[in-house]
């Protein structure tokens, strides 16, 4: 290895995305009506895979990149549960240190998530948007 290109682990090393990731689980997450306040989901390191469920039944669920997204017009809507034994889940294999939920209608809903961590540290994921860091100011993100 040269010293002149010294190899480290950041959000471009592809080794970083090919073993298994690192396990990060969460549940019963508010995500307050949609004219609310986003909830938050911090990952401590840059994710390659997400799964998030909508565990409710009273509203269908917006997920997004930024707060400003899931408040506006950028994020993805997961349906309502039919069941309690059927969550409607989304994968979304994607470099992010945080997600966004918002309930799509003025009831709030909760949410589960699962991701796959990398070894990268959530703070080399760093973009010069209105937010800092999670590709915020994006296009497409909001």
């Amino acid at each position: 290895m040269s010293f002149n290109n010294p190899y480290y682990v950041g959000v471009a090393n592809v080794g970083s995305y090919q073993v298994s990731g690192m396990p990060f689980a969460t549940s019963s997450i508010a995500a307050p009506a949609n004219s609310g306040t986003p909830t938050q989901v911090s990952f401590p390191w840059v994710t390659q895979r997400i799964f998030v469920s909508n565990i409710n039944t009273a509203a269908p669920l917006r997920v997004g990149f930024s707060a400003i997204g899931v408040s506006g017009t950028n994020y993805f809507v997961i349906p309502a549960a039919t069941s309690t034994t059927s969550f409607p889940t989304q994968e979304f294999r994607v470099k992010v240190n945080s997600i966004f939920l918002l309930s799509n209608t003025a009831t709030p809903t909760s949410a589960s998530v699962f991701a796959e961590l990398t070894n990268i540290d959530s703070n080399l994921l760093v973009n010069s948007g209105p937010a800092g860091s999670n590709w915020s100011g994006s296009v497409g993100v909001g």
